[in-house]
């Protein structure tokens, strides 16, 4: 009880403390760097001006006026970008999630998958105020074949008719958009895509098995998540990899599963055909499906036998259970490995930053995506920089990395006239830099200061946020 008490007492006055005053405050960034994210150079020794919820005016410090009453901050030797989006995200709670996505610059999340009256309850209260957090959208429950690959967040559907009412009941329910998953027939996934297009609703998701990358693109799959089947369709054998043979498991014997991924995975890598990427590519330009790869979800199931052993600081705001729950000995997804496996994951990723720059180079759009989940090493809101510099590994210019956290959101929400760039006009949902991002991804990183909805979160309060949650995870 005790700790529970202190939690909610220490969310209270987080809340308390950070809540947007009912006149909102005129805020003026006085001497600082604006990279608005619209491809320009940076502009230095600018003026921003945000009143209430927007921006009102961005130029030379000399040329902006300054409104009477207005808050001024001296942003020398900063730099400006536009609040991140991280869209591929789970909320598993929110006590903490919240104020981690805020300090760490992360102003809109795109949940992917959760328990409808939770995660719109969660939404809602955002968006009326009731919650202090960054902008949710989200599509309630995943849409899946049977059995469901993850029976708490699903809606099971086996045939035409029960796919076409789960996408009427999931819009009923508030959703913006739809996931499609793993286990989807054929029949199932191409009476969604109609229903969809009826109902004027976007989907995304993962690839179901029952079809290809370059179907799901055709079809029009507005994103697709963890770079899909793409590898398998850049085989030359990629026929004898959709019907490969399932491995006799005995009971209790766990192992044969990764067994026979590392085995067809190890061929399909064996048989890596260039060719065939590029002409993939091609198709997935066109059709300008987007891919959110989640690196750095990705790093860490491959490497976590390194990263466990590491002593993070960012590990203060995850619980002890939370730890050990992702210790490589105890997590579903680690525990059962074999060698072969191992080394197949580390050749994986690998190809996987391989394939990302290369779809990145034929004009594939792509925007940045965590998949935290609750994993203690996949850290909430930092994630994001992560996969910032992935991506920067890959073979994104620092530029093309963060507009993948910041104009592409918007550009794929339809919203590009209202957010994404720092411009007058825009939505206030800002990050102030203590280094020049573009010189060095890792500068962003570097939050000296957050505007959420035009609500200014100065580095003292960042950092009040962060002890607070560091309270939360370890009283």
């Amino acid at each position: 009880m005790r700790k529970i008490l202190l939690t909610v007492s220490l969310v209270s006055i987080l809340f308390l403390a950070q809540h947007p005053p009912t006149q909102p405050q005129v805020l003026v960034f006085r001497h600082v760097t604006v990279i608005d994210m619209t491809g320009a150079l940076p502009k230095p020794d600018m003026s921003v001006v945000v009143a209430g919820t927007r921006i009102t005016q961005v130029g030379k410090v000399d040329q902006v006026s300054i409104p009477k009453g207005a808050l001024l901050v001296d942003a020398s030797g900063k730099f400006m970008i536009p609040g991140l989006w991280d869209m591929h995200f789970h909320f598993h709670e929110i006590d903490r999630s919240l104020p981690l996505l805020i300090a760490n610059g992360v102003t809109g999340v795109r949940d992917i998958g959760n328990r409808p009256q939770q995660i719109f309850s969660w939404r809602d209260q955002i968006a009326s105020g009731k919650l202090l957090g960054p902008r949710v959208i989200a599509c309630g429950p995943i849409i899946d074949g049977s059995p469901p690959a993850n029976a708490p967040i699903s809606l099971v559907v086996t045939n035409e008719v029960e796919a076409r009412a789960a996408v009427r009941q999931l819009k009923a329910q508030g959703a913006e958009f739809l996931k499609v998953y793993d286990r989807l027939s054929r029949d199932a996934y191409f009476a969604i895509v109609d229903e969809a297009k009826k109902q004027q609703i976007p989907f995304v998701g993962h690839v179901p098995v029952s079809i290809t990358t370059i179907e799901a693109s055709n079809a029009g799959q507005k994103s697709i998540e963890h770079l899909g089947s793409i590898l398998e369709g850049c085989s030359s054998a990629e026929t004898e990899l959709r019907n490969w043979p399932a491995e006799p498991m005995k009971e209790g014997d766990f192992s044969a599963f990764p067994r026979r991924i590392a085995a067809r995975g190890t061929r399909m890598l064996d048989t890596y055909d260039e060719t065939k990427c590029l002409e993939q590519a091609k198709i997935l330009a066109r059709n300008q499906t987007w891919q959110v790869p989640t690196l750095i979800t990705k790093q860490v199931q491959t490497y976590i036998d390194d990263i466990s052993k590491i002593d993070d600081p960012r590990l203060r705001y995850s619980t002890a259970a939370e730890i050990e729950a992702s210790k490589p000995q105890n997590a579903f997804l680690s525990k059962y490995r074999t060698a072969e496996y191992i080394v197949f994951k580390k050749r994986l990723f690998a190809s996987e930053l391989q394939v990302v720059g290369l779809l990145h180079r034929a004009g594939v759009p792509f925007m940045i995506g965590t998949d935290a989940f609750g994993s203690a090493y996949v850290f909430t809101g930092f994630g994001v920089h992560d996969e910032l510099a992935l991506f920067v590994r890959a073979g994104f210019t620092p530029m093309e990395a963060l507009q993948a956290a910041t104009r592409n959101p918007a550009v794929f929400l339809g919203e590009l006239p209202s957010q994404g760039t720092v411009e007058q006009g825009k939505l206030a949902n800002l990050v102030l830099l203590e280094a020049n991002p573009l010189e060095n991804i890792d500068n962003s990183k570097k939050i000296w200061g957050v505007v959420l909805k035009g609500r200014y979160f100065s580095n003292a309060q960042i950092h009040s946020m962060l002890a607070s949650v560091a309270k939360m995870a370890n009283p």
